[in-house]
Formats: structure tokens, C-alpha cells, sequence
């Protein structure tokens, strides 16, 4: 085995990242090769991040990007025409809403236990943020729209914050995404998962995601912003089934590593 898209991760990920990836790479190698079966020696199977790259690597290789783009939008309902220029961007660090952490200081001494209500305390008096930033794993950046992707495997989104009990993963996308939109920009938020979890409805996502459908429901989960601003710069919150963007990403595209794309996809029923 060995890594896909050297270039591309280059040009897009830290060193930090790529030796993380590489690692993997190594162990799984060594693992398959003695038939080890431990987790450690096999993150290689099921790591989202690596998932991640390899779904989306391959815009960078596509001249019909926007294209390309369009078309997973149009497969879950989202008709909006992208306007160019179109970057790329992976694992992207959003800073959490200033107006989010102002009310959070306030909301803390709310929460259930105690201990968290009195790091809250003590966060607070020492100039201490209430939560740290966002991770975003695709970031796809266009002039009317910003479209943050989050992409699961086997897992489902984190149900809490450290000093938020009700702060799912998903609305915390959407609270943070908000403020970083640009003039003119509305925000569209995706999750692509293999399509069994949301057929069998077996992860919290897929009910947040049939909520979200109203924009009431997402107010709901960020109390601190009027709904009429949630109407204004929110496009869309929906599944795209991850299977769709790697058919779609990967159509009619030829390239020397193809094949050990294929078996990689193949090998995690994702092909």
C-alpha cells in the first residue's frame, strides 16, 4: 500500500497530517502481513480522515470542478448555481461565534454538573474561551456560497460540548459557518455517510438532519441567534450519500492511481 495523491496532500494538508496518514499506511501493511487484528495497527481501515482525502483529492484533478460540484448539490435538492472562482480546502479550524461564547458564559451555570459549572467559572474569570474551534473537514468556498462538509464512516456526530449539553456536532457547524460567511455568501451545510446508516437510521444525524428541514428546529439548538438570521444566510443543512460523491467525483476521471482508489473505496463497501 502506499499513499494517494502525494501532490495533492502536499499542496493541501500539514506534515503533521501526511506522517499521520503514512503511519497508518505502515501499520496497516505490517499488521496485514501478520494477520494482526488490533485497532491500533489497523486505524488504516476505518480512519475518516483518509476517507476524506481520498473522496475529495481528486477535484483538484478536475477541470470541471464547478461542475462537479453542482451535481452533488442538485443530487440532494440544492439547485443554487455556483459562482466562480471554487476552491478547496481540507480540515479547516472555525473559531466559535464571539456572540456564541458571550451567551455561553451566561448559560454555563445552567449546566447539570457541577464540576463543569465551576471549570466554567474558572475558565471564564481567566480570559479562557468556553469552546475551542470547529473542525470542518471539506471546506468548498465559492463566491455566493460556502459549503462545509462533514464526512462519517461508521461513526455519528458528538452529541455534546464540554459546557453545552445540547450543542450537537451539526448545529455547531452550522452556528460557526455563519459567521464566516462573506458578503453575498449563504452557508450550505453537508453530511455524507455510506448510505446504510441513514437506510437503517441508525445514527443521531439522521434525525437531526429530518429536523433541521425546519429552520425553527436549528434556532432550537442555537439559542442565541434569531431565526431570522438562520433564514437569511442558511442555504441548506442535508445527506448527500457518500457513495454518490465518490461515484460522482471519480466519473470519467483517469489517472495512474485509479485502480488502488477503487480497491481502497471497494474494500469499505463504498465502491
Amino acid at each position: 500500500m502506499r499513499m494517494l495523491f502525494e501532490d495533492i496532500a502536499r499542496a493541501h494538508l500539514s506534515k503533521e497530517r501526511i506522517r499521520r496518514y503514512e503511519a497508518w499506511l505502515e501499520n496497516a501493511s505490517r499488521a496485514r502481513k501478520s494477520r494482526s487484528l488490533g485497532s491500533r495497527d489497523n486505524q488504516y481501515d476505518k480512519a475518516e480522515e483518509l476517507i476524506t482525502f481520498y473522496t475529495f483529492a481528486p477535484l483538484d484533478l478536475r477541470e470541471d470542478k464547478k461542475q462537479v460540484v453542482q451535481e452533488i448539490l442538485g443530487s440532494c435538492g440544492i439547485g443554487e448555481p455556483i459562482e466562480e472562482p471554487l476552491t478547496l480546502a481540507f480540515e479547516r479550524q472555525l473559531s466559535p461565534p464571539k456572540g456564541y461564547l458571550e451567551w455561553l458564559t451566561r448559560e454555563v451555570d445552567k449546566h447539570p454538573i457541577r464540576y463543569v459549572r465551576e471549570q466554567g467559572r474558572e475558565h471564564t474569570e481567566a480570559g479562557k474561551p468556553l469552546e475551542t474551534n470547529t473542525h470542518v473537514d471539506v471546506v468548498l468556498e465559492a463566491k455566493n456560497l460556502l459549503i462545509l462538509i462533514e464526512v462519517k464512516f461508521t461513526s455519528d456526530i458528538s452529541s455534546q460540548t464540554t459546557f453545552n449539553v445540547h450543542r450537537n456536532q451539526l448545529a455547531r457547524t452550522i452556528d460557526a459557518g455563519m459567521s464566516r460567511l462573506k458578503k453575498d455568501q449563504r452557508l450550505v451545510v453537508l453530511l455524507c455517510s455510506p448510505s446504510e446508516f441513514c437506510r437503517k437510521k441508525s445514527r443521531l444525524y439522521y434525525y437531526k438532519l429530518q429536523e433541521y428541514t425546519d429552520f425553527s428546529k436549528i434556532k432550537d439548538d442555537i439559542g442565541w441567534r434569531e431565526l431570522e438570521e438562520i433564514q437569511k444566510h442558511l442555504l441548506s443543512v442535508t445527506w448527500v450519500p457518500l457513495e454518490k460523491v465518490i461515484e460522482v467525483i471519480y466519473r470519467n476521471l483517469g489517472f495512474t492511481q485509479l485502480d488502488e482508489a477503487r480497491a481502497f473505496f471497494r474494500e469499505r463497501g463504498l465502491a
